[in-house]
């Protein structure tokens, strides 16, 4: 059992790792906080590229696979191609700096700007296409984003960030705009870079959820999925079983999206 001195020790350790990149992440977001729309956008189609390359996709797909013994090589290079590709739909054309609305008739502007930066808790079930997504969302408001990965993802989490840095190079945006915590990636390292950005999202368990919601900063949970899926009587029944049965065995079940019981 570990002493309170022991204890205390590794508190300011972690703090100490994630103050240094927290510096880094705010030198390149107060850089890249000045970018116009037109230069955001870039950098979200990069990150979008990174993963959606068909042979960066692959080799993600393999190592999630590999690493954590989650899920199927073929659904997950799925996976990372549709949600990365719907999050980029969603996104096109939306504005996310400057004035963003105006509403004349009550005399207020809206303004976005961002928060800052953002740490990203992600799962290993899903060890490319979340943290993909979050980083492309906090860019697209001219974020800063440290991710921190589960440790079976982590060596995903790596090869993402790999390909990420090549391309935010390319479209000329900060390297270290996107981080990631080192390893081992422990409780105390995750606990502590919630407390010391602007902004928490959590992917993945409700501790993890919990987490984030008590870090003392805004936050952004998406804990359990698994829901029931409806079939109403006017369904085409056939139909409706076919597709339950796509929709569970996809992944072999690691996604939130998977139905948990039919009614």
């Amino acid at each position: 059992m570990a002493t309170r001195t022991e204890s205390a020790r590794d508190a300011g350790a972690a703090s100490s790792i994630v103050a240094a990149l927290v510096r880094k992440a705010r030198a390149a977001q107060k850089i890249y906080g000045r970018s116009t729309q037109a230069q955001l956008d870039e950098a979200v189609t990069a990150v979008g590229w990174a993963i959606m390359n068909p042979d960066h996709n692959r080799a993600l797909a393999e190592l999630a696979v590999k690493d954590t013994g989650l899920g199927v090589v073929a659904d997950k290079i799925v996976k990372n191609h549709r949600k990365t590709l719907g999050l980029l739909r969603d996104l096109q054309g939306a504005k996310s700096t400057g004035v963003i609305a105006e509403h004349p008739e009550q005399g207020l502007t809206e303004i976005a700007q961002p928060v800052g930066v953002v740490a990203a808790a992600v799962p290993s079930t899903n060890p490319a296409a979340t943290p993909a997504n979050n980083i492309i969302n906090a860019l697209k408001c001219g974020n800063a984003v440290i991710v921190a990965p589960s440790p079976k993802g982590y060596s995903t989490c790596t090869l993402l960030l790999k390909y990420v840095h090549e391309e935010l190079k390319r479209a000329g945006a900060p390297a270290d705009l996107v981080q990631q915590l080192p390893a081992p990636v422990t409780r105390e390292l995750t606990n502590e870079l919630m407390k010391q950005v602007d902004l928490v999202v959590v992917t993945g368990s409700q501790n993890n959820v919990r987490a984030g919601y008590s870090s003392g900063k805004p936050a952004l949970g998406v804990g359990t999925g698994n829901v029931a899926v409806i079939v109403d009587a006017s369904a085409d029944c056939a139909d409706a079983a076919r597709k339950i049965v796509a929709s569970k065995i996809f992944d072999n079940a690691t996604s939130c999206s998977s139905e948990n019981a039919v009614i």
